[in-house]
């Protein structure tokens, strides 16, 4: 059986006419005739009953064109979505995201991305690099934003979204508060709070060794898994930190953000396997780059 002999006698059974479905079908009525008697020779029943001054629906008929209109009412339906989807217009799109990039860019990417596409189905997951970096490799996530340096694999690819100066966070009545920049090696003296290593290893020993470049060995007192909490324990005095110039929009009371002199820029990297192909994930990380 073939679409187009249920296309063709779904239009004969709606116009009970031969000559009128031919001429709505674009074809001729001898080919149209033929494939309507191949349908009910292949099913095994009669569909339409014909005399001379009209066409009727059997019982068998009837039954079979609602099915048929059904069926080919699903086909329709698939091929739009498959459309859609291959055009970057439906579907969904899954978002791995570290802490201090939801300050940046996901807030506005986000917006944007749901404004331009709205029948996306868009799920975010605030994640570690280390575990963003394993289900990007595993195919249960699409799009990871992270902080960089990371593991190199052939299996990943990254793309540049920001970079953003390192600013230091510090209680508004420390010393440190009153510098219009502070020195890199002044911060790397005080008492430190940062996020375990275990979440981001490459940025965590690239944020160390900065700080211990200046000749003071950095003495982290305090590990928080969230930049809230890292600034929350800054504002009550047990230490200070270092954190993307974003991080300020955080406006805690008792916290006060200064330029970093000397600190590496911060950048966020977008993160896909490297056979990627989606036009979703490409479309929402234009979106995070705009």
């Amino acid at each position: 059986m073939e679409l187009r002999q249920l296309r063709y006698f779904v239009a004969v059974a709606e116009e009970l006419h031969f000559r009128r479905a031919a001429a709505r079908l674009h074809v001729s009525q001898p080919p149209l005739s033929q494939q309507i008697r191949g349908l009910e020779q292949e099913i095994g029943c009669q569909l339409l009953r014909r005399t001379r001054r009209q066409v009727e629906l059997t019982p068998a008929g009837a039954a079979f064109l609602h099915d048929a209109r059904t069926l080919l009412g699903q086909l329709d339906g698939a091929v739009t979505t498959a459309r859609r989807i291959d055009s970057g217009q439906s579907g969904r799109v899954r978002i791995n995201f570290v802490g201090s990039a939801l300050l940046s860019i996901v807030p506005g990417a986000v917006q944007r991305f749901r404004a331009a596409r709205p029948d996306v189905e868009i799920e975010l997951h605030e994640r570690p690099t280390a575990d963003q970096l394993k289900a990007i490799s595993a195919g249960t996530t699409d799009i990871g934003l992270v902080r960089p340096p990371i593991e190199q694999s052939d299996d990943l690819r990254d793309e540049l979204v920001i970079r953003e100066h390192t600013v230091a966070a510090v209680p508004d009545d420390h010393p440190l508060a009153a510098m219009r920049r502070v020195p890199l090696r002044r911060l790397a003296a005080e008492p430190l709070i940062l996020f375990p290593r275990e979440q981001a290893p490459g940025y965590h020993d690239l944020l160390i060794s900065t700080l211990a470049a200046t000749g003071v060995h950095p003495r982290v007192v305090q590990y928080a898994p969230e930049m809230l909490t890292i600034i929350g324990l800054v504002a009550a005095g047990l230490g200070v930190t270092l954190a993307p110039a974003s991080v300020a929009r955080l406006a805690l009371a008792g916290v006060t953000y200064r330029p970093l002199a000397g600190a590496p820029t911060s950048q966020l990297l977008a993160i896909t396997r490297a056979d990627s192909d989606s036009p979703l994930i490409r479309a929402f990380i234009q979106q995070a780059r705009e």
